[in-house]
């Protein structure tokens, strides 16, 4: 992609890290504009309301951030390079096709013997492989802390273990420190029982007859094998002349059901929670498709049977904190695990997996179960799953009772994005209050850990809807509920109704967490002060300046110096290539994803070059920093950003482009 150079103090070339961070460090102790903390009022009270009104007015009309006079840049219209993202990501599959001849394999790599010789898809020549490979990077983590590298001679880092074309290994290191596993890593044997359709789902079943819901048949290989579930989805086909009537007839089977069960006293049994000796028996009970299904009955040492089948009851569940909580979005893309270990660092409190869709999951798609993955640091963990179809829902809320690691479950309610909108999920589902009750019945009678959903106002901003839908969610099953202070249409344009999100939070018997424009510590104090939002959901103020988690805690502003913030960019570098690996295709993957964390943190405007407050839909003005890191760091440009990477990852191919995600890029209109 072509960009126009970055004005900046200094046209050399980009110097090495080390350099830049000495140079920094001399300009941070002689300069008088980088106080450590900015005092600001904290009493919202002392403004009149006039002030605040006016401050209101300015903050909706969406102006450029007030910077202070001597640091602006004369401004220059950049013209926008359209770019088809559709041909850059084919032309990089078929790149990626191509290079799999060149790849060396992991057998070979590791010094091992590979099983499938000259039938292999990959090399093995060793000789050829080495002479291609780029020159290594640094030094490789793994094998400074664990004494080996599982990426043997793929690895770019690895000038201190490769040594005469082999990999060799430190045995003084091997054992005596543990690595960190990743938790959540679905296995093989289940990933084909999920693309098989072979995976088991017992209570869902249970469910679905009980609720006269009609299953539909997902994607996947089925069981040949399997001559009775054969036959039973024959005649499910024959019976179904369109999925979405069959859906509203299931609605009806199930409104009537849940209208029955709230006229009836609730007998369901109570679930133990003590942690004594068990025995399990199974009976034998018949699914909706006259299927043997084993129904497990835990008998405890003090004769007490536990029915693992009945689904339990809000205060039986385990039980999360959602009061005065810093809570991180779950982000798609920019989310991931190496990024929720940086905001985990600094102060947030509870981390969400980004959006993942209950149709992929259940179909067993490799890059879906990727986002489910948790790092052990994140202590308090959901996972956010998205989509309308309740059978679907259910057995995706079994599977992640049995193989995930989960504080909570997040349902998507507010995702406005047409694709996703299309199928009748996301913010979609708000215009369907019977489907949200259908799937927070549904999800959480699977779940022994809570429930919760994200929303937003409504479909459009002058006819808001969700003080009318807030007030059921606690009977349905959630035990929380987070509100976006924008509606469908909004998108992500103009400011997030908070006023509006305040009446909400008087109306709301659970838990609601607010969330919407959070960029400073002023902003939690006042909401805190005026309304009974329990915790704050923070989205792209995280991505921008991650410390803001450190801000609401510490209550203050902190004028954070370009080598601390470089010191962040290196340490993603670092999660990156211990999460995707420190091979070709791992160093590519930590590239991209610090590419896309770049394309929003640039937007920074450092406190101590301000005039006044910066808020969340004031754009930088074109300026330079106080040094030259900080100037690279403020570039709108996509070239810097790949320069930055290039001091951690290595240098890229002479050809190489990025193109955002996220049109993090541009301020839509704020008026």
């Amino acid at each position: 992609m072509e960009s126009v150079e970055t004005t900046t103090s200094s046209n050399s070339e980009i110097k090495s890290v080390e350099t830049i961070v000495e140079e920094q460090k001399v300009n941070e102790t002689n300069t008088t504009l980088n106080p450590e903390v900015v005092e600001t009022p904290t009493n919202t009270e002392e403004k009149s309301k006039t002030e605040v009104t006016n401050e209101n007015n300015e903050r909706n009309k969406g102006l450029e951030a007030k910077i202070k006079p001597e640091f602006i840049l004369p401004f220059k219209k950049i013209e926008k390079v359209e770019v088809d993202k559709a041909a850059k990501k084919k032309e990089f599959r078929n790149q990626l096709r191509e290079s799999m001849n060149d790849k060396l394999c992991p057998k070979i790599s590791k010094g091992l013997e590979c099983e499938f010789k000259e039938t292999c898809k990959f090399s093995h020549n060793v000789e050829k492989y080495l002479a291609s490979k780029p020159k290594s990077i640094g030094i490789c983590q793994n094998f400074q802390t664990y004494g080996e590298c599982k990426y043997g001679l793929n690895c770019y880092f690895g000038e201190c273990h490769i040594v005469d074309n082999k990999t060799i290994v430190n045995k003084e290191l091997i054992g005596k420190v543990e690595p960190i596993k990743t938790l959540n890593e679905v296995s093989n044997e289940i990933q084909i029982q999920l693309k098989t359709n072979n995976y088991p789902f017992p209570k869902s079943e249970i469910y679905f007859k009980e609720n006269g819901i009609t299953v539909r048949q997902f994607k996947g290989k089925n069981n040949n094998n399997n001559k009775n579930k054969q036959k039973n989805d024959n005649k499910r086909k024959e019976n179904e002349k369109d999925d979405h009537d069959d859906h509203d007839d299931d609605e009806d089977k199930l409104n009537k059901k849940i209208k029955l069960e709230n006229e009836k006293e609730n007998t369901t049994t109570t679930t133990t929670t003590t942690t004594t000796t068990t025995t399990t028996t199974t009976n034998d009970i018949k699914s909706e498709n006259n299927e043997i299904v084993k129904e497990e009955i835990k008998q405890s040492n003090e004769n007490t049977e536990i029915d693992i089948m009945t689904p339990l009851k809000p205060n039986e569940k385990k039980r999360i904190n959602f009061e005065n909580q810093l809570i991180l979005a779950p982000l798609t893309t920019v989310g991931n695990l190496p990024f929720r270990r940086i905001c985990k660092r600094l102060g947030a409190d509870i981390t969400i997996g980004e959006m993942a869709l209950t149709t992929k999951l259940l179909e067993g798609t490799k890059s879906e179960l990727a986002l489910l993955k948790r790092h052990p640091c994140e202590d308090k963990f959901g996972v956010q799953i998205c989509g309308s179809y309740v059978d679907s829902a259910v057995k995706c809320a079994e599977f992640i009772e049995n193989e995930i690691e989960a504080d909570f479950v997040d349902i998507n309610s507010g995702c406005p994005i047409d694709l996703v909108c299309s199928m009748g999920a996301g913010a979609a589902l708000m215009e369907r209050p019977k489907k949200v009750e259908q799937l927070l019945r549904g999800i959480s009678s699977s779940l022994s850990c809570p429930t919760t959903i994200k929303i937003r106002i409504g479909k459009t901003e002058g006819a808001p809807t969700a003080h009318k839908l807030i007030p059921s969610l606690g009977e349905w099953g959630a035990c929380a509920v987070t509100l976006h202070g924008r509606s469908r249409a909004q998108r992500y344009s103009r400011l997030a109704n908070w006023d509006y999100v305040k009446q909400c939070s008087e109306v709301s018997s659970i838990p609601l967490i607010g969330n919407g424009d959070i960029y400073n510590y002023q902003d939690v104090v006042n909401i805190y002060d005026t309304s009974k939002v329990s915790s704050i959901m923070i989205a792209r103020g995280a991505l921008i300046k991650p410390w803001i988690f450190t801000e609401i805690k510490e209550k203050r502003e902190w004028d954070i110096s370009a080598s601390e913030r470089l010191d962040f960019i290196r340490d993603f570098a670092n999660y990156g290539l211990d999460h995707w690996g420190s091979d070709r295709i791992g160093v590519d993957n930590t590239r991209k994803f610090l590419l896309n964390w770049l394309s929003f943190s640039h937007r920074y405007i450092p406190v101590g070059l301000l005039d006044k407050v910066h808020y969340m839909n004031e754009r930088p003005p074109a300026y330079f920093g106080r040094s030259d890191l900080e100037t690279l760091l403020a570039s709108t440009h996509v070239k810097d950003w790949i320069k930055i990477t290039e001091m951690f990852l290595g240098p890229v191919a002479s050809d190489y482009s990025f193109v955002p995600k996220h049109n993090s890029n541009s301020y839509e209109s704020q008026g």
